[in-house]
């Protein structure tokens, strides 16, 4: 595997001393200086969280890190959106919790189980519902029903 540098880009880079028990680099293009290893991509944790349905245990031993780093990595990527391939849906909505402030309000097609839609929450309001399912309208969905939890106001939407 060939070292690239972090912020160029150039497979120009040569060893240059340590920090910390880590292997710092410096690019001969650039100049800059960066840490060896591995970086995990923040997108490829909110899928593994999303998709794979992985606990943040689970994902915080998958990258090597501590618990927190992986729900900070979480709260950092506010919104993630993915066009389905299929237009009709009977939506299903509903928000878990993780703690009395760190929620995922998530909209996921109850016929064939792909989130079509989420977002970080701090409190689950009836607006938040609406805002997903505009933005599902505005997509093109066609929402033939919605299953929700008992939460009080929801009927009027």
């Amino acid at each position: 595997m060939l070292k690239k540098c972090f912020f160029c880009g150039s497979p120009d880079v040569v060893r240059n001393g340590v920090r910390g028990r880590k292997q710092l680099y410096k690019c001969k293009d650039c100049g800059r200086q960066f840490l060896g290893g591995r970086r995990r991509d923040k997108s490829q944790v909110i899928t593994d969280y999303v998709e794979g349905k992985q606990t943040l245990k689970q994902l915080a031993v998958k990258y090597g890190v501590n618990e927190r780093t992986i729900r900070r990595d979480l709260e950092g990527m506010r919104y993630v959106y993915k066009i389905a391939r299929y237009k009709t849906v009977t939506i299903q909505m509903d928000t878990t919790y993780w703690g009395r402030g760190f929620g995922l309000m998530v909209i996921r097609d109850a016929l064939r189980g792909n989130v079509l839609w989420h977002k970080y929450v701090h409190h689950e309001t009836i607006a938040q519902y609406v805002e997903g399912v505009e933005w599902l309208k505005s997509q093109g969905f066609r929402i033939y029903g919605v299953v929700i939890d008992g939460m009080k106001g929801s009927r009027s939407t």
